[in-house]
């Protein structure tokens, strides 16, 4: 796990993957670059309903084991959060001077309070018997006897959540393409 910067402005953006995630070679090595989108999300207590508001958009650039990993789990859609830091470049454009501004990325996940009960793991990882674990023993299969309950209650006002799942993945589709594109 990479160190983040303390000499940079770090930001959390908590949104959804607004593209796919893409690989692009660069003089440092490869990277992958994706943008994240988040919308205001507010209770109107006239429409006694959840709206949106101000949406905001930027790009993240991703590094080696980071990049990777995004490669092979954000798609389009998916709600994450990711720190970083931000980055702003300044260029000539037309006689005049224009910013691009971009997060490079330090951390970025699944954000699990949005995907609920619809993200599971694939195999079942057991834990050796010895091992401390928090709550009750475990089973012989390693799952403890009283597992923490799967539905949680939010904040009151929570906003719904209604988007499709997209995060299952072929591994075999994403992880050679970044090897590939040097």
């Amino acid at each position: 796990m990479s160190a983040m910067r303390m000499d940079a402005a770090t930001v959390t953006i908590v949104g959804r993957a607004g593209t796919n995630p893409t690989v692009s070679a660069s003089p440092k090595g490869d990277r992958v670059t994706f943008r994240v989108i988040s919308t205001e999300r507010r209770f109107d207590e006239a429409r006694q309903d959840w709206v949106d508001g101000d949406e905001y958009g930027v790009g993240v650039v991703c590094w080696r084991g980071l990049a990777s990993s995004v490669l092979t789990t954000v798609r389009k859609g998916d709600p994450i959060v990711v720190i970083g830091r931000i980055s702003t470049r300044k260029y000539e454009k037309n006689g005049g001077v224009e910013y691009f501004t971009d997060v490079k990325g330090d951390f970025v996940g699944l954000d699990v309070a949005k995907l609920g009960n619809r993200f599971s793991r694939s195999t079942f990882e057991t834990r050796d018997q010895n091992e401390p674990a928090s709550g009750a023993a475990p089973d012989q299969a390693g799952v403890p006897a009283d597992p923490v309950p799967t539905e949680l209650s939010g904040e009151p006002n929570d906003p719904p959540f209604d988007a499709e799942p997209s995060w299952i993945v072929d591994q075999a589709d994403r992880a050679p393409a970044l090897n590939a594109a040097g």
